[in-house]
């Protein structure tokens, strides 16, 4: 395996996951006005496209098992997209 394609692909999954975190972090810091909010949720596919695109990559590279991450990922994900939902949709 080529050691700076994985470490591409790790720092590219990180750059994502760090992404929705900002996120997260936004949406419980902020004054919860809509419309920025929403312009950040736009994001959201984004970010999801990022992860999984580079998570996939690293599954194909890689022997081990790296089902646990890309869970820990989609949980985080759906929770925030399910409370931004909660707040500002219904």
């Amino acid at each position: 395996m080529d050691p700076t394609l994985h470490n591409e692909l790790i720092k590219r999954r990180s750059i994502a996951k760090a992404s929705l975190t900002r996120l997260q972090n936004f949406l419980e810091t902020s004054d919860l006005m809509f419309n920025e909010n929403k312009f950040r949720l736009d994001d959201l596919p984004s970010i999801l496209n990022k992860y999984e695109f580079a998570h996939d990559e690293l599954e194909g590279l890689e022997e081990a098992d790296l089902s646990l991450d890309r869970e820990e990922f989609e949980n985080q994900y759906y929770q925030f997209e399910d409370k931004f939902n909660e707040i500002f949709i219904l």
